[in-house]
């Protein structure tokens, strides 16, 4: 996964993993299905190797779990950035400020 070299790519990123409640090796009487991996670490492995920058979240939103995880770190994420954003824009403010005295 490449984000480029915008401003994009050098904020912190949360990857969802979704589905967790089919995802690993249990077979599912409900679907008749088998899960691809065998277990949470193994899938965290390979997505850490991809993604070595990014926090993951693990949810089942069919079962209800990490979703309140997920909506505090959320908004927690998005106050930050929010901060960090306007305390850039206040530094810009005053470099153009004392540029023009």
């Amino acid at each position: 996964l490449n984000y480029g070299t915008g401003k994009l790519a050098t904020m912190p990123q949360v990857v969802v993993v979704n589905k967790v409640d089919v995802a690993f090796n249990e077979y599912d009487d409900a679907t008749g299905k088998q899960g691809v991996f065998e277990n949470q670490a193994q899938l965290e492995t390979q997505l850490q190797e991809i993604m070595p920058h990014s926090r993951l979240m693990w949810i089942s939103a069919k079962e209800g779990e990490g979703v309140d995880d997920l909506m505090s770190r959320v908004a927690m994420f998005v106050k930050k950035v929010k901060e960090t954003t306007a305390a850039e824009e206040r530094n810009m403010l005053e470099q153009i400020e004392s540029e023009d005295q």
